[in-house]
């Protein structure tokens, strides 16, 4: 018995178009689409955009001000963490940043870059609470979850000016203070 070749490579090409569509809409339906539902649903979120991959979870938003991140990932995790599993999830958060914020965050940054670096987290709200007190009209905050720190900064006379920042509890390797010699 001979095999032809035009019948086989059409039917392997379309078993793999098949395949690779199905996995493709499982995705986009199954897991992306409920997980930008409730992301787009959440107060203050302008756009959601999701990407998930086998190990990671890709989220692009654009915010408004004061937006609580930590919240929003405890929901996201509480509600849809059956769909993301194990996988991490990444933030990319949009900028609306203005000169003024950006002063502030550098007002900021080095008292919670040494507050996370010695572990002591309960300075962060401290340091933050005596940069909003000396500059009325914005909003400074943070929250914490197990994995990262949160801070945000808005402005309270502009809602589409704001700054997110997240930062890791756990450094990266060969960081830390940890010598590499």
């Amino acid at each position: 018995m001979k095999i032809r070749i035009l019948p086989v490579a059409l039917t392997a090409a379309l078993s793999l178009i098949v395949l690779l569509g199905g996995w493709f809409l499982y995705r986009q339906n199954a897991l992306e689409r409920p997980v930008e539902k409730m992301l787009s649903q959440y107060p203050g979120v302008t756009s959601a955009q999701v990407t998930i991959t086998q190990n990671k979870a890709l989220l692009k938003l654009d915010l408004q001000s004061n937006v609580d991140l930590r919240a929003m990932i405890a929901q996201l995790r509480k509600e849809e963490g059956s769909l993301l599993g194990d996988r991490s999830i990444a933030l990319d958060i949009a900028d609306h940043s203005t000169p003024e914020i950006d002063d502030l965050w550098k007002q900021a940054s080095f008292s919670v870059a040494e507050a996370m670096a010695n572990k002591r987290y309960t300075m962060i709200p401290d340091t933050l609470s005596k940069i909003q007190n000396g500059h009325g009209g914005y909003t400074i905050s943070s929250g914490m979850d197990e994995q990262y720190v949160y801070v945000s900064l808005s402005s309270s006379s502009d809602k589409n000016a704001n700054k997110y920042i997240i930062l890791p509890l756990t450094a990266a390797t060969g960081t830390g203070g940890t010598h590499n010699a």
